[in-house]
């Protein structure tokens, strides 16, 4: 038998550790879903629950006032209002219609963009088609979602921020996890319960306030390091602009080249599209002012391989040192709706012309054959 002093003990250690197990429940279950995040993207991500079929949870609509990633709850902090929906699948949409897919990075996805601000919705409005967020994924996640199996996109645009090029995976990798997360993911939304519970379980995993107090101690002894310089916020700094070998470029273009080719086997047009790093466009704050040619020799290869690409640097570059206008929030390395706008205006125009091509392509061939 357990004597009284090891149970009082017990006791003691229970109540000690309770309102460490009850308060991430009250986190999830009673409180704000926002009281302790300063973006919606933190707020509503998938955090541990990764069998869900999206990044995002469900059919939500928020609006909040959102700072900058780079320098959140400090006084370089730019605070704008934006407003999010997500739709069935957890993706950043308001509706699950689609003509053209965007495949790509938090970029695509819009953070600190509202919801009409987004690349997607930019883009529709330009083309008057029916344009798909599908961010944050891969091109694999694509390949092994059943939906678009059933009923595949005309376009599949794949976009990604110039410093995580060298990431992107080839066609295959991580293929059997991507399949697995299409099963569970549409199990889950299957049953609005199912989704509540795993919603829920989500949340509780956040810690929110745990991670909110932890990141303010580590600002407030100095341990919180940030990249600035000439007043404005860096992810990267001076690494951002590296060089990169002749190898490296051919192989990035080899698995752009794989993801034309999975898509022409299964008659989808694609297009590829870069966004240049903050410190791309504004390398003249840099220390070193050294000018990156990364994306200009890979878009010269990828044209060899009659790639579709869309180069947005050089408009970028034109605005920003020209014109002087910023494409970039000062406490964020995302784009700003500025730079969306231009982006969506090249796709648009290159969309256009490929269509009208392919459209005289199919001309001649019928005039032959008559």
């Amino acid at each position: 038998m357990i004597n009284k002093g090891v149970k009082k003990l017990l006791v003691k250690l229970t109540l000690l550790v309770l309102p460490f197990i009850l308060w991430p429940v009250l986190e999830a279950t009673v409180f704000p879903i926002d009281l302790f995040t300063f973006r919606i993207w933190e707020t509503i991500s998938v955090n541990k629950m990764k069998v869900m079929s999206g990044p995002f949870y469900p059919n939500q609509h928020m609006i909040m006032e959102e700072e900058g990633e780079l320098a959140p709850h400090t006084p370089y902090a730019t605070k704008r209002k934006v407003e999010w929906y997500t739709d069935a699948y957890g993706y950043r949409n308001r509706d699950t219609e689609y003509d053209i897919l965007l495949i790509g990075d938090s970029n695509i996805t819009g953070a600190k963009l509202s919801q009409e601000e987004t690349l997607a919705e930019v883009l529709e409005r330009q083309l008057n088609k029916d344009v798909y967020s599908f961010a944050p994924a891969t091109m694999n996640r694509f390949l092994a979602t059943d939906r678009f199996t059933q009923d595949p996109p005309e376009l599949v645009i794949v976009s990604s921020i110039e410093r995580r090029i060298p990431e992107l995976p080839a066609v295959g990798a991580n293929g059997f996890n991507s399949k697995v997360r299409n099963f569970t993911g549409d199990l889950i939304n299957s049953s609005p319960l199912l989704t509540k519970l795993f919603i829920t379980f989500d949340r509780i995993s956040k810690l929110g306030l745990y991670h909110r107090t932890l990141a303010n101690i580590e600002r407030s002894f100095g341990k919180k390091e940030y990249i600035s310089y000439n007043n404005e916020f860096f992810i990267e700094g001076e690494i951002a602009n590296r060089d990169f070998s002749e190898e490296e470029i051919q192989q990035m273009a080899n698995v752009l080249e794989s993801y034309k080719n999975a898509l022409a086997e299964r008659n989808i047009q694609f297009l590829f599209m870069p966004i240049p790093n903050k410190e791309n466009i504004y390398y003249k704050m840099l220390p070193s002012q050294k000018k990156p040619d990364f994306l200009p020799r890979l878009l010269k290869e990828l044209r060899k391989r009659n790639i579709n690409v869309v180069d947005t640097q050089t408009d970028f570059e034109k605005l920003h040192q020209q014109d002087k206008i910023a494409l970039y929030p000062i406490d964020d390395a995302h784009w700003n709706n500025v730079a969306v706008e231009v982006a969506a205006g090249l796709l648009a125009e290159q969309i256009k012309e490929n269509s009208n091509t392919t459209q005289s392509d199919k001309s001649h061939f019928v005039n032959y054959k008559e």
